[in-house]
């Protein structure tokens, strides 16, 4: 099963990336936007505008930034929220009064996950957008699926492998580009 996704190529002061502008709409989290963002070396320049995402030379600039001040916000609230479940579980088992100690671990795993892919966000938000974004144009790049790894361009991509795996909304919209 073979596709084509589009991207949206721009330049910044690190570099050449691009964006994959198929997915940006629907995984789960805003979280995970930010992983669809690669270097634009691997993306073949594409000679038209891919019909699913004309109009986007304009926005990506400002999404790009409202995405990283998304997650700065994002990041903060989990850590937070974490941090205060902490100290709350810790009062009560000083005060020896039990609260379910397995629930607590699980949900202490689940905010911990949250809060790496907030992190993981972020930190690939603050390390692309730095000074001013330009629009080069844009690229496709050849997806295949195989079982249960994802091909780019004859390679198998280890972030969108994962992606599959964590987000159902991601994984249905890929299985409906390669058919």
């Amino acid at each position: 099963m073979r596709g084509e996704l589009p991207f949206i190529i721009f330049k910044t002061k690190k570099g050449m990336f691009a964006i994959d502008l198929y997915l940006i709409n629907r995984v789960e989290k805003l979280e995970r936007i930010a992983t669809l963002i690669r270097r634009a070396e691997n993306i073949k320049q594409a000679s038209f505008v891919p019909k699913e995402v004309g109009g986007w030379e304009e926005e990506v600039k400002d999404f790009l930034k409202w995405l990283l001040e998304i997650a700065k916000v994002r990041s903060g609230k989990i850590i937070n929220k974490r941090l205060g479940k902490m100290r709350r579980w810790n009062i009560f088992r000083l005060l020896g009064i039990p609260t379910g100690h397995s629930r607590h671990v699980s949900e202490e795993e689940r905010l911990a996950r949250d809060n790496r892919e907030a992190l993981l966000a972020l930190s690939i938000l603050e390390n692309v957008i730095k000074g001013d974004i330009k629009v080069v144009g844009y690229g496709v790049a050849e997806i295949e699926i195989k079982g249960k790894e994802v091909y780019i361009n004859g390679r198998v991509d280890p972030v969108y492998t994962e992606l599959i795996k964590r987000d159902m909304r991601a994984a249905m919209a890929l299985l409906e580009l390669v058919r």
